[in-house]
């Protein structure tokens, strides 16, 4: 892979973008921001109260549950392919507008039919397949305006910026939408809907039809679901087995990220003799760490490198978590959490832009396609890893688990990251279609 590499010409974006790379300014990242504030709006308020409308309905917890894990299944399939697609199209709009211009609308046209649609229960099944498929249409494409905007060496620091205005949908989620919800769901999710609508167009006015951090030049168009199932196979060569063992590592950690969200109230409960709203509540400590450090762990991974910062969070999560196993008091655990969000903090906020990276020029999109996939599977798992080992263990279980996950993640990674023959931000100046276009059809004639 370094032969290949070294082949590739590294050439400045201007050379290959508009030539507007000096327009840089954190400004407009915080503009773009407002999207990544929609979904995290979208889904938080989706989460948390579709299953009061399911339970109306249905009475088995697994099976609201199963429903609820269509959002998951939905996202593992599309995400990947419209991240592929977004790649190769050349509108005047350019390469993430279009998807976030016809999505978003219908994402949010779904979202104020929720309430309605729950007076019948297949209505409501439909009118959340539809939310959902709108909204993973156009989450990948809204999240690669940041490293289409920004150059390698500033991506920690603006997906600081971008996981803190997600922050913010989540708190207007949990601070106002749910206190409306008493009074009429139909204002809270109409309000939200207004939210969203509000942040295309300040997405579309504020994004640039041709960011300067990535290839313009035309591409030809390919079939976008062969697209990304070439991508996902070309992944298990051995000349991408630095990227395999990066995203891997993410695969791990949000195993342990979320596995301790889902357990924590069952072990606050009967470990910490907490009522269960107290346990969870606990878990806003870890939370509010994040976002209160985002734009700190930004900043630090600018300073020393993306994977530095990320190695030195994962090392510090398995040491607070086994430090928590002999604890009994909910104060210092709730400070022990305040730590871990910071940690986490270092090793999130460097993730995607880590990954977008990899991607190069002209692969952003696909790459964080496959971000959402390895993320997103380890979150599907991650309570059944966890809950498995508090069965074998007894409740510390999960943290003796955790600090596995995140222990296996920083190994994971630390190989990736010797593996990938540069470094991130050099590979983020280097075109990867042309490499990825040999080795797809070497796949071809060796299958």
């Amino acid at each position: 892979m370094k032969e290949k590499q070294a082949d590739s010409e590294v050439q400045p974006f201007s050379k290959r973008g508009n030539g507007n790379e000096e327009k840089f300014s954190y400004a407009k990242i915080w503009w773009i921001g407002f999207g990544f504030l929609g979904v995290q709006l979208a889904f938080t308020t989706y989460n948390a109260f579709l299953p009061l409308m399911y339970r109306a309905f249905i009475e088995s917890r697994a099976l609201i549950g199963l429903l609820m894990g269509t959002d998951n299944l939905i996202g593992l399939l599309l995400i990947p392919v419209v991240g592929a697609w977004s790649d190769r199209v050349n509108s005047p709009l350019g390469r993430r507008l279009p998807f976030v211009l016809v999505a978003l609308p219908v994402a949010a046209l779904t979202f104020l039919a929720i309430p309605f649609a729950s007076a019948m229960l297949w209505a409501l099944i439909l009118t959340e397949i539809l939310f959902t498929t709108a909204m993973h249409s156009y989450r990948g494409p809204v999240i690669s305006l940041m490293p289409d905007h920004t150059p390698p060496e500033k991506r920690s620091a603006a997906n600081g910026i971008i996981n803190l205005m997600g922050g913010v949908g989540t708190l207007i989620a949990f601070g106002g939408l749910s206190l409306i919800y008493d009074i009429d769901p139909r204002l809270t999710f109409g309000i939200g809907a207004v939210i969203l609508l509000l942040t295309l167009v300040i997405v579309f006015k504020k994004a640039d039809r041709h960011p300067p951090y990535i290839d313009n030049s035309p591409v030809e168009s390919k079939n976008p679901i062969r697209e990304a199932a070439r991508g996902i196979r070309v992944l298990f060569r051995p000349a991408y087995l630095g990227q395999l063992l990066v995203l891997a590592a993410m695969l791990s950690y949000f195993i342990g990220f979320a596995g301790l969200d889902a357990m924590f109230p069952i072990y606050g409960g009967e470990t910490l003799g907490l009522t269960e709203g107290r346990a969870a509540f606990i878990l806003t400590a870890f939370a509010g760490s994040f976002l209160i450090f985002a734009l700190l762990a930004g900043w630090i991974g600018t300073r020393m490198g993306k994977v530095p910062t990320m190695l030195l969070g994962l090392a510090i999560v398995p040491v607070l978590f086994l430090g928590a196993i002999p604890v009994r008091d909910p104060l210092i655990i709730s400070a022990i959490f305040v730590v871990a969000g910071f940690a986490w903090a270092l090793v999130n906020v460097q993730a995607m832009p880590l990954i977008a990276d990899l991607g190069g020029r002209d692969r952003v999109g696909f790459y964080i396609g496959l971000y959402y996939i390895f993320t997103m599977f380890g979150q599907m798992i991650g309570p059944f890893v966890l809950g498995s080992a508090m069965d074998l263990m007894g409740n510390h279980g999960m943290f003796v688990a955790g600090a596995v996950v995140y222990a296996l993640g920083f190994v994971l990674l630390r190989a990736g990251y010797k593996r990938l023959g540069a470094d991130p931000e050099e590979l983020a100046r280097t075109s990867q279609l042309d490499q990825f276009e040999a080795e797809a059809e070497e796949a071809a004639g060796s299958s």
